[in-house]
């Protein structure tokens, strides 16, 4: 969390309290688990956003994980990553 303190500075550090966890097992039990037991605000987690079979086989830990939690979520994108969506217009 370096990195994170010196771009937010220590006033923000101190007002938000950011903990790290790592667990060890399926995301999509252990992140529901482990927010529930420690009554989280919010989780951040990275997403890889595969679509067509690759998608389809191995399923969308996101959307899994999104579907038990109840508090807020933050899903980042890997560097480099384009939407498939476009608008019409």
């Amino acid at each position: 969390m370096g990195e994170l303190a010196s771009n937010l500075g220590q006033e923000t550090m101190a007002y938000l309290k950011p903990r790290t966890h790592l667990v060890k097992g399926w995301a999509h039990k252990e992140i529901p688990a482990l927010a529930k037991r420690i009554e989280a605000d919010l989780v951040v987690m990275g997403t890889v956003g595969r679509t067509g079979v690759s998608g389809f086989i191995m399923g969308n830990t996101a959307e899994m994980i999104l579907a038990q939690i109840d508090c807020s979520v933050l899903a980042i994108k890997p560097p480099g990553f384009a939407t498939p969506v476009t608008v019409e217009g």
